[in-house]
């Protein structure tokens, strides 16, 4: 659900493009946590697209879904017709001042396939940043400071994940205060472990799954009084 992916200049940007790549395009982005939207400290973000750019025309495999394992695919195709002309909808509306710097189309042949994608150029108010794509696409914009960072993070109707990508660990943990998400992972994106609570907040729903909050959704609360 348009994750903000906040990356500082200061992070190791090889690694963060190589695992945001994985945390974007596994399962062909068909997972509500994916990291879909980077967010580019303005010093970094041309080298940031062209990182990312790479990943998804040199690093990132796409192929059946039966073959992950055996042959190291990470995009399968998606789940219908339906979604696979949703995600295309998307690329024919983009607006002029957007640029597809890799993929931005259908795969061709048989199934659903849709091309590892990269969109730079994008505005707060645009589609591709507001609503949910649900497919292999990664759209990055620029921030000027940390301040605007967690406003173009913050500013869209979800709240379910986001990451932070920096190794000032001072001002990850502010970032982690001001994320307005159910989670905010730390130069990683999407591990999730049974001891910990997943959920959202705004758009992205109510309650919790994992964790010992997640036992909440199935406890009748009952509440006796008695004056002796």
């Amino acid at each position: 659900w348009q994750a903000p992916v906040v990356v500082f200049a200061d992070a190791d940007l090889e690694t963060a493009a190589a695992d945001i790549a994985v945390a974007a395009y596994f399962n062909a982005g068909q997972d509500c946590t994916a990291a879909t939207r980077v967010v580019v400290e303005a010093a970094a973000y041309e080298t940031m697209v062209a990182l990312l750019a790479r990943e998804a025309e040199q690093n990132t495999k796409l192929g059946s879904a039966t073959t992950m394992d055996s042959e190291g695919v990470l995009v399968g195709p998606l789940n219908s017709r339906a979604q696979l002309e949703r995600v295309k909808g998307f690329f024919d509306r983009l607006p002029p001042h957007a640029r597809v710097v890799a993929g931005g189309r259908p795969a061709g042949g048989r199934g659903f396939f849709f091309e590892p994608s990269v969109v730079a150029g994008l505005r707060q108010e645009d589609e591709m940043v507001q609503e949910e794509i649900f497919g292999p696409v990664i759209t990055v914009q620029p921030f000027a400071d940390e301040a605007a960072a967690v406003a173009m993070a913050n500013g869209v109707q979800y709240g379910l994940a986001s990451s932070v990508w920096t190794s000032d660990h001072a001002r990850a943990l502010r970032c982690c205060r001001a994320f307005d998400f159910g989670t905010v992972w730390v130069n990683t994106h999407i591990p999730l472990v049974a001891e910990m609570p997943h959920g959202g907040f705004k758009q992205s729903g109510g309650g919790k799954d994992l964790s010992a909050y997640g036992f909440e959704e199935y406890t009748r609360v009952k509440h006796v009084m008695s004056k002796l």
